[in-house]
């Protein structure tokens, strides 16, 4: 007992000072703002520096359209909870009752972690987010009783809110992460209060069970008293983004932007809070995640501290078909991801038969959604579509609502748009070299008597350096590629818009690429114009792949040279995820049960 004493002190000293510090700090912030000094405990003046500019790291989005409510259940009233709710804008004129999906955080978490997801999944459906009482910034931690943190609580908590937003017969897709899978499970196995309405699941770093050891250590986490508590976080976090108490959440090789916004959470993490859920938590029972009747995506991140891979995979082996009895599903509902949506854009039945599906993400950790949001909103967006309902691809929704290209408006946006780029290149190796050139310029397709000058006629003139023009446009295009004249000869390779390509089209554009270079004897004074209609996602997407894939640059150095040649670059974000998820590199899938 002595020397748990004696080895105690240094880590009260530390936190002592790392707390008259920031003690200082404070006080010449609240000098400034004429604020009070409530100085109630160690974790609120811990809390309210980073607070201070917390609502400012929201995107726009999240502030926009969050709003904090009182929300009642039958056992208690929360006057404060922060909810995010932002119906998609389009609704109006697609397929009525579009899901609602609902992102719930996890221990310690707020809605914030989900920001770059829920920027590409409001363009998909309606979105709803919350902010568990005491979470977040901005939720107010009320009530304080032990019991209103609980699991059954929780959940009972976010059904009140989830219901409040439904319509009649409207169903909904649950996204959590870590402690919010527990809660979305809670919700929709058999008895569930959401169980007859959730057409999806979506669990992102998952916990399956809780070691014995595990158990111990959060024990003795709640005998601590609270300041004793705070005092051994302040310690933790010493060292900023490099502490301990970021590293354990992220990847080894995460960006400094992703390490502050780590220690951000950590910072706006309320210590009675977490201490109230970490005491109330229950995971589902093997029997609870096997009972849920809907579509589920599990996924998990290689280098997570926190929730490791193994746990997906025991929640993955419950499923097994040899283990219960049933068979292996190999093949998807409705068709694959690369299938071409119908001529006729009527929906597909919502596809509910259960499905479990599950990937391992490489190279993150616990934080995977706001270190490679590209490659899970790519996965998560083809689940969805693939799975649930074809109404949740947002290529299925474009070309829904699909206009004449060549309306009044749409001949004045192709009117004002860059004609031809530069030619397509850009460092590989940072800023220092070597600068790699493409093969390539991208443009806006041709018109035949275009005033302007970008016609075929007119073209070879004044771009004597291009020899070949490949036109990935569906239709036949607005110009007679013969009077391109001898110097340019004409490649037809058609593809569907606001779809991006398949892999089988990547592979048939790159062999055709290469057959060009070849015969032109790889001359590096020559190039190759490629254009769709406007010349940005289909023309992007198929140069991108290029460089990556034989020109050795890497998804955002590609990206980024098409971009820099032809701004604004790629539009649509789920070309962008696409490109992120095909080439994400140790991306381990398993069998779909």
């Amino acid at each position: 007992m002595v020397g748990a004493v004696l080895c105690g002190i240094p880590l009260v000293y530390v936190g002592l000072r790392s707390l008259r510090e920031r003690r200082s700090k404070e006080e010449e912030v609240r000098s400034l703002k004429g604020a009070p000094d409530d100085g109630h405990s160690v974790h609120s003046n811990y809390e309210s520096l980073s607070n201070a500019s917390s609502s400012v790291s929201d995107s726009s989005l999240l502030r926009k359209h969050s709003e904090n409510i009182s929300v009642t259940t039958k056992h208690y009233t929360y006057p404060a909870v922060r909810v995010f709710y932002r119906p998609h804008p389009k609704a109006s004129v697609l397929p009525p009752k579009l899901p609602l999906l609902v992102f719930l955080h996890g221990l310690g978490g707020q809605m914030s972690q989900f920001q770059y997801l829920l920027e590409f999944f409001v363009h998909i459906s309606h979105t709803l987010a919350i902010d568990l009482p005491g979470c977040g910034p901005s939720s107010e931690f009320s009530p304080k009783d032990w019991d209103a943190y609980t699991t059954s609580r929780l959940v009972e908590l976010i059904a009140e809110v989830v219901n409040q937003k439904l319509e009649d017969g409207q169903q909904v897709v649950l996204l959590g992460h870590s402690m919010g899978c527990s809660l979305a499970v809670t919700l929709i196995a058999e008895g569930g209060l959401l169980a007859d309405r959730c057409a999806g699941l979506i669990a992102i770093c998952p916990k399956a069970t809780v070691s014995e050891k595990e158990l111990k250590t959060l024990k003795t986490a709640l005998a601590f008293p609270e300041f004793m508590f705070d005092l051994f976080r302040i310690y933790d976090g010493r060292g900023g983004t490099t502490s301990n108490s970021v590293t354990r959440f992220v990847g080894s090789n995460s960006t400094e932007k992703v390490r502050k916004l780590q220690l951000r959470f950590n910072k706006e993490s309320r210590t009675p809070v977490w201490r109230r859920m970490v005491n109330g938590i229950r995971l589902p029972t093997e029997e609870e995640w096997t009972s849920v009747k809907c579509p589920t995506y599990l996924l998990a991140a290689s280098e997570d501290k926190v929730c490791a891979t193994k746990e997906v995979d025991l929640i993955h082996s419950w499923f097994d078909p040899a283990k219960r009895g049933g068979s292996v599903s190999t093949t998807s509902m409705g068709g694959s991801a690369d299938s071409t949506p119908s001529s006729s854009l009527s929906p597909s039945p919502a596809r509910t038969r259960p499905v479990v599906k599950k990937c391992i993400i490489p190279d993150a950790g616990h934080g995977v959604m706001y270190e490679t949001p590209q490659v899970v909103s790519g996965l998560i967006g083809d689940f969805l579509s693939e799975y649930v309902t074809e109404v949740l691809s947002l290529g299925w929704q474009l070309l829904y609502l699909k206009e004449d290209k060549w309306l009044l408006k749409n001949l004045e946006k192709w009117t004002r748009i860059q004609s031809v780029s530069p030619r397509i290149g850009g460092y590989i190796d940072g800023s220092g070299g070597p600068y790699v050139k493409s093969p390539f310029r991208a443009m806006k397709t041709l018109r035949q008597n275009d005033p302007s000058g970008h016609n075929p006629v007119e073209f070879s003139g004044k771009w004597p350096d291009v020899k070949d023009a490949i036109d990935i446009s569906h239709e036949q295009p607005p110009y007679d590629p013969e009077t391109l004249g001898d110097g340019v000869r004409y490649h037809k390779f058609p593809t569907v818009s606001k779809i991006p390509p398949t892999q089988d089209e990547v592979a048939s554009f790159i062999e055709l690429v290469d057959s060009i270079r070849k015969e032109r004897g790889y001359n590096d004074n020559i190039t190759i114009a490629c254009h769709c209609h406007y010349g940005f996602n289909r023309t992007g997407f198929f140069v991108c792949c290029y460089l990556i894939q034989r020109l050795g640059f890497n998804v955002e150095q590609a990206i980024k040279a098409f971009k820099d040649a032809r701004p604004p670059g790629i539009r649509h974000p789920h070309f962008i995820n696409e490109l992120f998820e095909r080439h994400c590199l140790g991306l381990v899938r398993a069998p779909t049960f």
